[in-house]
């Protein structure tokens, strides 16, 4: 595959696995929104982010796998992104936006309490 499709996948998949944990979720029809989807619970919109990172170097060492956001002037702000859902190790990191502009992860790591947490962000 390549990087488009699987970007698509990612989105595709997180979809799949938002919905099977009872969430709706919306695709722009356009490429141009800042985020991929939307995910709705009870009324809450969330505007989601998904970067695939499963094809970077999935090493165990201590450096972890980093996955930027962009160059080091942008970010996504607040007020068009939500939430990152950031697909590596066969699921999602599901990550608040707080304008980060890179994240580095590492099993059993800081982020490993937002690994698949659908329904704790979302509900």
């Amino acid at each position: 595959m390549n990087i488009n499709q699987k970007g698509c996948f990612a989105e595709y998949k997180f979809a799949t696995a938002a919905m099977e944990c009872g969430l709706n979720v919306s695709m722009p029809l356009l490429d141009s929104s800042k985020y991929d989807c939307i995910v709705e619970y009870e009324g809450r919109l969330s505007k989601v982010q998904i970067k695939n990172a499963n094809d970077r170097n999935q090493s165990d060492d201590k450096r972890g796998i980093f996955v930027s956001l962009g160059n080091t002037h942008t970010f996504y702000e607040k007020d068009y992104v939500d939430v990152f859902a950031i697909y590596l190790f066969d699921g999602f990191f599901i990550i608040p936006n707080k304008e980060q502009r890179a994240f580095r992860f590492v099993k059993g790591g800081k982020y490993s309490n937002f690994f698949n947490n659908f329904a704790t962000f979302f509900n």
